[in-house]
């Protein structure tokens, strides 16, 4: 379990927020989110006035969806307001809370090493589970600048860039 001590799990409050985004699948080849993107982008422009600050895109799991089959995407700008949401676009609101935080920096073996160092914290917390309650949605947060890696084919990216931002609640009986 060495490995798990040199991922830092962090418990991290997440305000409430609102995002357009695109729905998409899981592809076997992972361009999903990458043309979810392309579809966001030919929409809303990246200087929209309803953005909110910092310059970062958000690709969004359904947390019900981890015990199984992940199928179900999104990709999604975070926005002040919805307003005119344009044929294609979907509007998600947020709910905010106590979220498990983790961050990618690194190669595919780095990142699914993340992976694996978050789903074991959350089995083996004896406070806290991951929120697998229907509609809510686990979060990683992309960065678009130095480099936006929802514009790189997955297969070319060197480095992963992003922080996991998974819902979490009080363990039963806890």
């Amino acid at each position: 379990m060495n490995e798990q001590k040199q991922v830092a799990i962090e418990l991290v409050e997440l305000a409430p927020f609102k995002v357009l985004a695109v729905r998409t699948g899981m592809t076997p080849d992972r361009s999903g989110t990458r043309v979810a993107w392309s579809t966001l982008i030919e929409k809303i422009s990246l200087k929209d006035a309803r953005l909110t600050d910092g310059p970062s895109a958000y690709v969004f799991i359904p947390q019900d969806q981890w015990s199984k089959q992940v199928d179900t995407l999104w990709v999604g700008l975070a926005v002040r307001e919805f307003g005119d949401v344009p044929d294609g676009i979907e509007t998600l609101e947020v709910r905010g809370g106590l979220c498990a935080s983790a961050r990618v920096y690194g190669d595919e073996a780095h990142m699914w090493q993340v992976y694996d160092a978050m789903f074991a914290w959350a089995e083996q917390s004896s406070d806290y589970e991951l929120d697998r309650s229907e509609g809510v949605l686990g979060m990683e947060t992309v960065p678009l600048e130095p480099l936006n890696a929802l514009t790189i084919p997955y297969t070319d990216i060197k480095t992963f860039n992003f922080t996991m931002l998974y819902p979490v609640r009080q363990k039963s009986g806890v």
